[in-house]
């Protein structure tokens, strides 16, 4: 595991939920990577923070990137390595509620980098899907 992380990197975010988040993304990274090595960034802007983990694994194919984030979905390609589909759905849905974004880059063969961007300082937390459903009808 190769860390490169910024000073001074706090917010105001729910560490249980973060917590979850970071497990997610790492236990994935190091299960699809091959054994190679997994890299973790952190770094700094005035009101957010950029997350990035890196592995140099299997991949994802382009037709797969648009779904993984979805409930019980998993890539064609990792068919063969355990898991229920839920720690992407999970994770997604950890960074819409600190009003942040989740986005992939991958390549079959060369690995996966996965990057999230939160707001340092959300004081309201954004509705869940659900509520916002609730409130149209």
């Amino acid at each position: 595991l190769q860390l490169e992380l910024a000073d001074k990197a706090g917010g105001s975010w729910d560490r249980l939920r973060i917590e979850q988040l970071l497990v997610n993304l790492l236990s994935n990274a190091v299960k699809y990577g091959a054994g190679k090595p997994v890299s973790v960034k952190l770094e700094v802007e005035k009101d957010r923070v950029r997350l990035t983990v890196r592995d140099q694994g299997i991949g994802i194919a382009a037709d797969d990137v648009g779904r993984i984030f979805g409930r019980f979905q998993r890539a064609a390609s990792i068919r063969n390595y355990g898991g229920l589909g839920l720690g992407l759905f999970i994770t997604r849905h950890i960074v819409e509620a600190h009003r942040g974004t989740i986005a992939v880059a991958s390549t079959v063969g060369e690995g996966s980098t996965f990057s999230i961007e939160l707001p340092r300082f959300s004081l309201t937390p954004a509705a869940s899907p659900d509520e916002t459903r609730r409130a149209r009808a």
